[in-house]
């Protein structure tokens, strides 16, 4: 663990419980006397804190010093993703967020199941928890699109990752489409027929998920 995010990180005082409090003082058994380093997720300071007191159940902490800790690697690449399995989704998240992605936008394809819902609450506890283990400091940006028309309408210089195309190029400043499980229906297909087409060159068929890791470790 690089920090411990919290969202009073930089008060005076604050109260460290729950799953935190659990991981520092029964996992890990933090003495009294170890500083603690902590980030809301909403600046560039780490703030050092002390630990005032120590109950069975939750500590209180008190600031020390803070730090301003500029982002030496910003985070960018744009990728649009079609639904799939939320399981899938979910395991897939920390990869994308170690990868220092900006942004991910979801929409429903017509090929995906159109009860698959994302549990946001659930997401925003995976990726804190894996800021908290690469030391990522800025929060991955996640948004929910309808469909491929409110995509395109509102990226329309998105490139589609599908078969045909040119190979990805490194440094690739558009956002990059990956459809669900099956690929893009022929309706979808015509839609997207005027976007740049890039292909995963030398690859066998991917998953969603696969083909997510692979766009965009190779546009950054």
């Amino acid at each position: 663990m690089q920090f411990i995010i919290h969202k009073d990180a930089g008060n005076e005082s604050l109260i460290l419980d729950g799953e935190a409090y659990h991981h520092l003082f029964h996992s890990r058994r933090t003495k009294k006397t170890e500083s603690l380093q902590l980030r809301n997720l909403r600046d560039y300071y780490c703030y050092t804190y002390s630990i005032a007191d120590l109950s069975k159940k939750y500590a209180t902490l008190r600031l020390e010093s803070k730090l301003e800790t500029p982002s030496q690697n910003p985070s960018k690449g744009h990728l649009i993703w079609a639904m799939i399995d939320p399981k899938i989704i979910e395991k897939t998240l920390p990869f994308l967020n170690e990868l220092n992605i900006y942004k991910i936008s979801f929409f429903y394809a017509q090929y995906s199941q159109k009860n698959f819902k994302l549990n946001l609450e659930r997401i925003q506890k995976i990726l804190e928890n894996s800021c908290m283990q690469c030391g990522r400091i800025t929060l991955l940006e996640i948004e929910m699109l309808e469909n491929l028309q409110e995509v395109l309408e509102k990226y329309p210089n998105t490139g589609v990752l599908d078969f045909g195309g040119k190979a990805l190029e490194s440094s690739l400043e558009i956002p990059i489409l990956v459809g669900a499980e099956g690929g893009f229906s022929p309706q979808e297909r015509e839609l997207l027929k005027s976007n740049p087409k890039y292909t995963a060159i030398h690859s066998n068929i991917l998953r969603s998920e696969t083909a997510t890791i692979y766009a965009m470790s190779k546009i950054l």
